[in-house]
C-alpha cells in the first residue's frame, strides 16, 4: 500500500475503535474522548507518511490533479538509482489496461529545470489505453533525457529539482519550448481510428427477420403483467393480512406512479416492480402475513421484468418505447425516442460515462462484418475488439460508433424506422468542454470509490443514477418508521428526515441530469475531426463489408 494510503486506512480503524471505545465503556465525556482516541493514530500515521516520502534513497512525488480520488496513486519515485513513473488514474479515472511506467536512470539524464504549463500543449503521458494526459496548471519539472524531453508536473517541482541535482552533480538548465497542439484537447479523448479507408463495396448480407405480436398486444400484455407486479400482488397481499393500515396501501400506488412516469421505459419495469415489496415485507412480517413474503420477492420482480420482454428487439415497437440491447462486449445500446445511447460495461471500463447521438444527426446507419478482430477505440478511452460478427455502423458526424450487435441488421431498421430531425448543436470553447469532460468523469468514477475508494467500479453505483437508487432506499424508511410509530414509537422525526432527504436526492438527480446529457453528447471536444473514416463507401477498419 502508498504511503499515502495510511491516513484514509488510520482514519477508518481509528474512528471504530473510538466509537467502540465510547459506547462499551461508556464515557461521560464522548466529546472529550472521542477526538482523543481519533486524532492520536491519524497524526501518527500521518507523520509517518511524511517521513516514509523521505525515507533515504526512496522519495516519492505525487502528482498534481484535480479532483484527487481516494486510490489515486500517480507518482514519480527517486530512488537510488534514477526515476521511475507511475501513471494510470490521471483525472480521476483508472486506465482500462493497467498502468503505465517509465524509467530513466540518472546516467540517462542530460538536463533539468522547473518553467511555467502553457494551455494547449501536448500531454506530458500518454496512458495504455491510449488516453494522453494533459498538463495542468503552474510549475512543471522539465527532464531532458537521451530519448527527448519528459514534463513531470509533480507536487513541490522546486524540492524535487533539488533532490534531483542532489544525486546527479552538474546537471544543466534546460531551455524548453513546449509544443502547443492546435488541436491537443483532441489527445485527451485518445487517438481515434485512421481518417481515411479503402472503398467497399456492398455484399448480400443475412436476411432481416423483424418478427414480433403487434403493439397493441405488446402493450396490453405487458402492461398487465408490470401492473400485477407492481401494484395488483402487493396490495392484494396488504389486504388479505388483518392489521394492516389502509395508508401502507399508498406504498403500492406509489410504485404504480413511478410505473406511469417509466411507462415507454419497459427495461427497468423488473426494478420498479420491487419497489413496494421491502414495505410490504416488513408489514406482513409485522402482521404474521409470512405466506405472502416468498410470493411478493419472488413474482412481483419477475412480472416486472416479463412485462418488459414484451417489448424486445423486433417489429412494432412503436416511436417512443425505449429498446435496450445488449452487445456482445457487455455493454448496451439504448434506442430512444429521439436518441441512441451507448452505454459501457463498467466491469471493464470504469471512469468511462456513456455517449449519445441524436437520431435525428445520423447520416449512415450500416450493418457489415470484418474478416479478422480489430481494435476500436471510444471517445472515453475504452476499447473494443470487434470482427468476425455481425456489427453496426453508425455516423453521426464527428462521431461513429462500431458496435458488436447479433441482430446488426434488425437494430438497422429499427433505428431508420424512428429518424427525426437534425439537433441544434451545443456551442461551447474546448474549456468549458474539458470542465464539462471532467465533470462527468469525476461523477462516473462512483459514489463509493470518492469517499472510500474501494473496488473499481464494477459492483458500485456510478454517474448520476445512485441518487435514484439512494432514494429509493430512503423513501422507504417513512413507511418503517410509520409501521413503529404503530406500535407507539415516537418516529416524527425520522419521518421528516427520511422525506426530506429523499426529496433531495430526487431534486438533485433532476437538476444534475440535464448537464450529464450534454456530456453524453460530447464525448468529443468542439471543432474536433471526425471519428474514423465516415464515407460511406469506405472502410472504417481493414477488411470491412457492408451488407445490402
Amino acid at each position: 500500500m502508498k504511503p499515502h494510503h495510511w491516513p484514509f486506512v488510520a482514519l477508518g480503524v481509528s474512528a471504530v475503535a473510538a466509537i467502540t471505545a465510547v459506547v462499551v465503556v461508556g464515557s461521560r465525556s464522548p466529546a472529550v474522548n472521542m477526538p482523543i482516541l481519533l486524532g492520536i493514530p491519524l497524526v501518527a500515521t500521518y507523520l509517518a507518511h511524511l517521513v516514509s516520502k523521505r525515507a533515504p534513497n526512496k522519495v516519492l512525488f505525487e502528482f498534481r490533479v484535480d479532483p484527487r480520488p481516494s486510490w489515486y496513486n500517480d507518482a514519480v519515485e527517486v530512488t537510488a538509482n534514477g526515476l521511475e513513473i507511475t501513471a494510470m488514474s490521471g483525472g480521476g479515472r483508472m486506465a482500462s489496461t493497467g498502468p503505465t511506467r517509465l524509467s530513466y536512470g540518472f546516467d540517462d539524464l542530460l538536463g533539468i529545470s522547473t518553467r511555467q504549463a502553457v494551455p494547449g500543449e501536448a500531454p506530458w503521458i500518454t496512458l495504455t489505453d491510449g488516453r494522453g494526459l494533459p498538463v495542468p496548471a503552474g510549475d512543471v519539472v522539465v527532464l531532458r533525457t537521451t530519448s527527448g524531453e519528459q514534463v513531470l508536473p509533480v507536487e513541490d517541482p522546486q524540492k524535487f529539482v533539488a533532490l534531483v541535482r542532489s544525486r546527479v552533480s552538474g546537471l544543466p538548465e534546460v531551455h524548453s519550448t513546449p509544443v502547443v497542439q492546435t488541436d491537443s484537447h483532441l489527445d485527451e479523448v485518445g487517438e481515434g481510428p485512421p481518417p481515411t479507408g479503402e472503398r467497399t463495396t456492398p455484399v448480400e448480407g443475412p436476411a432481416v427477420s423483424l418478427t414480433g405480436p403487434p403493439l397493441a398486444v405488446r402493450w396490453l400484455v405487458g402492461a398487465t403483467l408490470a401492473l400485477a407486479g407492481t401494484v395488483v400482488l402487493p396490495s392484494v397481499a396488504l389486504l388479505t393480512t388483518p392489521g394492516v393500515p389502509w395508508a401502507v396501501l399508498t406504498a403500492a400506488g406509489v410504485a404504480g406512479v413511478v410505473w406511469v412516469l417509466n411507462r415507454n421505459v419497459p427495461w427497468v419495469w423488473g426494478r420498479v416492480a420491487f419497489l413496494s415489496v421491502p414495505i410490504s415485507v416488513i408489514w406482513l412480517i409485522g402482521k404474521g402475513g409470512y405466506v405472502w413474503i416468498p410470493v411478493l420477492l419472488v413474482l412481483c420482480p419477475m412480472l416486472g421484468y416479463l412485462g418488459g420482454r414484451m417489448f424486445r428487439l423486433g417489429a412494432n415497437l412503436g416511436r417512443n418505447v425505449e429498446v435496450r440491447v445488449p452487445l456482445r462486449d457487455g455493454s448496451s445500446l439504448y434506442v430512444q425516442r429521439d436518441r441512441l445511447v451507448h452505454k459501457p460495461n463498467r466491469a471493464h471500463a470504469t471512469g468511462s460515462y456513456p455517449q449519445a447521438v441524436w437520431l435525428g444527426d445520423i447520416t449512415l446507419v450500416q450493418s457489415g462484418t470484418t474478416p479478422d478482430v480489430h481494435p476500436w477505440p471510444t471517445p472515453t478511452g475504452t476499447t473494443t475488439f470487434v470482427g468476425q460478427n455481425p456489427l453496426l455502423r453508425l455516423v453521426a458526424r464527428p462521431q461513429q460508433w462500431i458496435l458488436p450487435a447479433t441482430q446488426a441488421g434488425e437494430l438497422a431498421e429499427l433505428i431508420r424506422s424512428r429518424g427525426g430531425t437534425p439537433a441544434s448543436p451545443t456551442r461551447m470553447s474546448v474549456e468549458e468542454w474539458r470542465e464539462l469532460r471532467q465533470w462527468a468523469v469525476r461523477r462516473q468514477v462512483g459514489f463509493m470509490q470518492q469517499t472510500v475508494g474501494i473496488g473499481k467500479g464494477a459492483f458500485i453505483p456510478a454517474g448520476i443514477g445512485w441518487r435514484l437508487f439512494a432514494a429509493a432506499f430512503t423513501g422507504q424508511f417513512a413507511w418503517i418508521f410509520l409501521y413503529l410509530g404503530s406500535t407507539g414509537v415516537d418516529v416524527r422525526v425520522g419521518i421528516l428526515i427520511s422525506v426530506v432527504l429523499t426529496a433531495w436526492l430526487l431534486g438533485d438527480w433532476w437538476r444534475v441530469r440535464p448537464r450529464m446529457r450534454v456530456a453524453e453528447h460530447n464525448a468529443l471536444p468542439p471543432g474536433s475531426r471526425d471519428w474514423g473514416e465516415t464515407r460511406p463507401d469506405h472502410a472504417p477498419l481493414p477488411g470491412w463489408q457492408p451488407w445490402r
